[in-house]
Parts: structure tokens; sequence; C-alpha cells
């Protein structure tokens, strides 16, 4: 990681109140919630808008919602961002606002990076970053990405690391490529939903160290 650079950490798949207290304590900069049935780590909206609010950005993780059901959720649960993995268009985000969205993209989809690259210009002004993730669909497998692939990629959003990121690969990751910030999920857990302090707090003294 270069020196001086911010690295903005968000750990998601958050289903716990002490789970939310110790990213607060840790200094994580975006905590995500995943409001999606067929996901062991899907939450409900009175659930999050009760979890104690603290400096970092709340991210809800959308999938099949309409445009509409996303917003009215974001609404009530108190959230920042949305994260959307349903392939949702640009009139989608346009009717969430563009600076809510975060637009998830995968890699492995594409044969060459210039088409990665290509389809992240073509929604830059419908979201305000992106996030590149394992596999063709969904996340939180626990996979990680071929992060020299990704070393040459110039986006024109903030863009964010996700896949099976760890204390134990997350140096090797970002020595490879440069995202703008990593997610955090299945790799700093003890069971599906519930985080684990030890490798959370390793995964951001390799980070910060």
């Amino acid at each position: 990681m270069e020196q001086n650079r911010k690295m903005l950490i968000k750990v998601c798949g958050l289903t716990r109140a002490e789970d939310v207290i110790l990213c607060e304590e840790l200094g994580v900069d975006r905590i995500g919630f995943i409001f999606h049935p067929a996901s062991p780590r899907n939450v409900d909206v009175p659930q999050v808008a009760d979890f104690v609010r603290g400096r970092a950005l709340r991210v809800g993780v959308f999938v099949r919602q309409s445009a509409n059901q996303v917003c009215k959720i974001m609404d009530q649960a108190g959230l920042d961002l949305a994260q959307l993995h349903g392939g949702q268009d640009q009139a989608f985000c346009r009717a969430v606002g563009p600076r809510r969205v975060v637009k998830v993209f995968w890699p492995q989809r594409y044969a060459r990076l210039e088409d990665l690259q290509r389809d992240i210009e073509a929604d830059a002004t419908f979201c305000q970053a992106v996030l590149l993730d394992a596999g063709i669909s969904g996340g939180g497998h626990g996979r990680s990405l071929d992060f020299g692939w990704l070393a040459g990629l110039r986006s024109p959003l903030p863009w964010f690391l996700a896949g099976g990121l760890g204390p134990e690969n997350i140096r090797d990751a970002l020595s490879r490529c440069t995202p703008d910030g990593v997610d955090l999920n299945s790799s700093v857990e003890d069971a599906l939903g519930r985080k684990s302090r030890e490798a959370l707090t390793q995964a951001l003294r390799e980070l910060k160290g």
C-alpha cells in the first residue's frame, strides 16, 4: 500500500449489535447490511434501525428490490448508501440517487480488463463508487479474485476490492492491485453473520501496517 494513502475499510454482512459496535471501535469507514432473504446474513429493517449509529457510513446491500423499495428501506433503516448486486441499470441508479449508489461488478465475467473498465466508465455518472467481487454473481462466498489481473485498472470512480479478503491475504492483495477500499466479510467471521474480533482486528492491523 502506498505511504500516506488512506484505504477505506468496509465490513459487510453485519447481523449483530455487538459487531456494529466493534466496527466503530476499530475505526471502520463503512458497515454493510444485507437485505436479501436468500442470504444467510439477511437482516430486516427494524433490526438495522435499532443498531447504534456512529461515524461509519451505513450501506444496504440489495439484489431484487425495486428502486422504490430500496429508497424506502434506506429511509426506514437509516442507510447512507445502496450497494447494488442485481445488475441494476442506469435508470435504477438514477432513481435511487447517483451519490448514494455503489455499483457491483464481477471481473470474472470479463475476458479483458479493458471491457471491465469500459463498463465502469459507462456507469461513472450514475454511482459514487464501484465494488469488484469474486465469482460471477452474488457475494459473501469467500472466494478471491485474481488480484494481479486488476493491477492495470484505471477506474474513474473510487473502487472497492471484495472477495475472500482477510488477515491471511490482505497484504498480498494490496501488493498486486491498488483499490481505494476493501470489503471484508466471510474471512473475518467465526460463523455466518458473526464477526470475529480477533480476525477483524488482525485484518485491520495488516491493512494499517
